[in-house]
């Protein structure tokens, strides 16, 4: 079935539970998975170094408390930080570059208001991708 996972994370809640789900099931198939956390370059202007290095920390810190939630499943997963022009945009070059075969994604559960006015990763992810895409509450 599935050969290599692509989990994204932002160190959120949802981010979280979508992990231990994605671990189990690549335990389960005994698939690979890379774990993928995207800077959004919208938020510091070019000449802003030391903003940038502080997005890339963190974005850093959050996969390494995602590699903390997936060990335990027997997953030694590969990390990746990739800066595209939007989130949306990272985890499909992410999961091109890996060779990933689905895309395992958490979602927050927002409203019907905020997806009109913001629209969510996952759903920018959904219309943009040709793999497939799970996605867990």
């Amino acid at each position: 079935m599935f050969k290599h996972l692509l989990l994204p994370t932002d160190g959120s809640e949802a981010s979280a539970r979508a992990l231990a789900k994605g671990a189990e099931l690549a335990r389960s198939l005994g698939a690979a998975v890379t774990l993928v956390s995207a800077v959004e370059p919208s938020a510091y202007r070019f000449e802003d170094l030391a903003g940038q290095q502080a997005a890339r920390d963190a974005a850093q810190f959050w996969l390494n408390a995602a590699s903390a939630i997936v060990r335990p499943f027997g997953i030694e997963p590969q990390q990746r930080i990739v800066q595209e022009r939007s989130v949306c945009q990272s985890i499909l070059k992410a999961a091109q570059a890996c060779g990933a075969d689905v895309i395992v994604m958490g979602t927050h559960g927002a409203g019907a208001l905020e997806r009109l006015l913001v629209g969510s990763q996952t759903q920018k992810v959904l219309a943009q991708t040709h793999i497939p895409v799970l996605v867990l509450r």
